[in-house]
């Protein structure tokens, strides 16, 4: 079975509305200077909320950036990785509703 790759405009779309009500933006980000600030600021709300795994997405903001960087076939094992680490993020931003009240 094909599975989809994986684009940095496509994890982006994934995470981008979840981690901007984490980090507190009006509105989600569109590009990766954007989605890394993005991920910056949420990464500090979640830690301080007690949510584990921000940890994480100051590595998959690391690993984005690696990506960016280089060309074609190089960029997968980046994203990949930055893909798997993103995975929590829909149950980290619930537990953060929760932990919020909102």
């Amino acid at each position: 079975m094909p599975t989809a790759t994986i684009t940095l405009d496509s994890l982006i779309r994934k995470c981008a509305k979840n981690i901007a009500y984490v980090a507190e933006m009006g509105t989600p980000a569109t590009d990766l200077g954007e989605f890394t600030r993005h991920l910056t600021y949420a990464a500090e709300n979640f830690d301080t909320a007690g949510v584990n795994g921000s940890d994480d997405l100051h590595s998959a903001a690391t690993l984005l950036g690696q990506a960016a960087e280089v060309d074609g076939a190089d960029k997968q094992p980046f994203l990949l990785r930055a893909a798997a680490l993103l995975r929590i993020v829909p149950e980290m931003t619930d537990e953060y509703r929760d932990m919020v009240g909102d």
